[in-house]
């Protein structure tokens, strides 16, 4: 809420980061949100800050759902019993640059849905709640400031 910058640019930084979480791309999660946030003149602090979206909570529910949405989305069935001992098995032997058609496809297809619904209640939820808490903090200054001045008691002639 203290960030500088006007509250557009804070809530684009922060929704960009939340975006980047949803990628599969760890440890590249920060180096993406800085690069949106620069490109669209954001936060780069908030944009930061918003990838700590992806954690340990939240991995374990964002990796199984982006893999489900994207399966759907490129009309393929995934293995409902498919276990990560098993992908680990399928993926063995696979050189990087084979990962991508049975991995990364599939997981960075399917983040785009919830990476663009959460940016964008990320970007209205951040930049609503920034007006708001910085009009209340001028109020607050405001009525300080009228308390502290003196009193004037009247002209003494």
């Amino acid at each position: 809420m203290r960030l500088t910058g006007s509250p557009h640019a804070v809530a684009i930084g922060f929704a960009v980061g939340v975006m980047s979480a949803w990628t599969p791309f760890f440890g590249f999660h920060i180096a993406i949100a800085l690069a949106a946030a620069f490109l669209l003149r954001g936060s780069l602090v908030a944009a930061t800050l918003g990838t700590a979206f992806s954690n340990p909570l939240t991995i374990p529910l964002i990796l199984p759902l982006t893999w489900q949405i994207g399966h759907r989305m490129l009309d393929r069935a995934p293995d409902s019993g498919a276990t990560a001992a098993a992908l680990v098995r399928q993926l063995e032997g696979l050189h990087v640059t084979e990962l991508w058609h049975p991995l990364f496809e599939p997981l960075t297809l399917g983040a785009l849905p919830p990476a663009i619904v959460s940016g964008l209640c990320c970007y209205l939820a951040t930049f609503v709640g920034i007006r708001k808490y910085r009009a209340a903090r001028a109020v607050r200054f405001a009525a300080r400031r009228a308390a502290a001045r003196p009193v004037d008691k009247g002209s003494r002639v």
